[in-house]
């Protein structure tokens, strides 16, 4: 029995040796494997201890920079109020600990952002790439006039406006725009057909109402800054009454002439009245 156990030992310990034997051919190999990895350890552990890849910068780029009038630059600085509120506690991480997808959709939800994107730029930024929502008007509630509820270009309805800046875009006066969509968009779309040159331009807009008390000028009124002229279009062809009311403003400026109400109900006529009716 001992004999034989004694024969098992010799014959494993030679086939050990022998299997040691094959393989130091790849002893460099395993041994320069070893040394990679553990260089490799050595140098994450380093760096993840240091900060040579923290986030110092994240630069904002914007699509579509808002700029044109006091409230796009009242909402440039809340949007990027908004975003820097989301990305200081980023500041000196490191890109790998960042969820990227979390991060964009944080920024996405904010009121006035259409669009946002974000990558990595080695060795230690963010990028930013937002498309924001452009104000096209701001509806006033009949009940509460201080209460201004701006709309977007898409004619979404966005967050009562609560800045001390007073918006230079149309009003929309009335409850109505609050209430039937269907009208909301209507005005958007009358908004937007405005030229963005002359009397008749958007800047040149006061306030857009719903007249609906009397049945033969029922429809959209528009009421100018300067001159102080009540344009009255009807609820259909807005484009080709703008056209026309834009002809005769511009006829009237040419002579030095102003018209409190100039009355385009009617698509086959536009009527210049010298006072406005009862």
């Amino acid at each position: 029995m001992n004999s034989w156990v004694r024969r098992f030992n010799r014959d494993t310990l030679k086939a050990k040796l022998g299997f040691l034997i094959r393989l130091k051919p790849f002893a460099p190999l395993v041994l320069g494997a070893l040394l990679l990895l553990v260089l490799a350890t050595t140098l994450f552990v380093s760096l993840n201890e240091s900060r040579v890849f923290a986030i110092q910068a994240i630069p904002l780029e914007w699509q579509l920079r808002l700029n044109d009038g006091r409230m796009e630059n009242e909402i440039a600085r809340t949007i990027e109020a908004g975003i820097g509120a989301k990305f200081g506690p980023v500041m000196g991480q490191r890109p790998w600990e960042i969820d990227l997808k979390s991060l964009r959709e944080s920024i996405q939800i904010l009121p006035w952002i259409k669009e946002a994107r974000i990558q990595r730029v080695f060795p230690d930024r963010l990028v930013v790439s937002i498309l924001p929502k452009r104000p096209l008007a701001v509806i006033v509630a009949s009940k509460s006039p201080k209460l201004l509820q701006p709309i977007s270009y898409d004619g979404e309805i966005m967050p009562q406006w609560t800045s001390g800046v007073v918006p230079d875009v149309p009003y929309l006066r009335g409850d109505v725009f609050l209430k039937d969509a269907d009208l909301r968009e209507k005005a958007v779309a009358l908004i937007r057909a405005l030229p963005r040159e002359g009397i008749l331009s958007r800047a040149n807009v006061a306030e857009i109402s719903w007249v609906s008390a009397d049945p033969t000028s029922k429809g959209f009124s528009i009421l100018l800054l300067s001159p102080r002229t009540e344009i009255r279009l009807g609820d259909s062809e807005i484009e080709t009454k703008l056209a026309r009311v834009a002809h005769v403003l511009n006829y009237l400026s040419t002579q030095g002439k102003k018209a409190p109400v100039i009355d385009s109900t009617s698509v086959k006529k536009v009527v210049v009245r010298a006072h406005h009716r009862p």
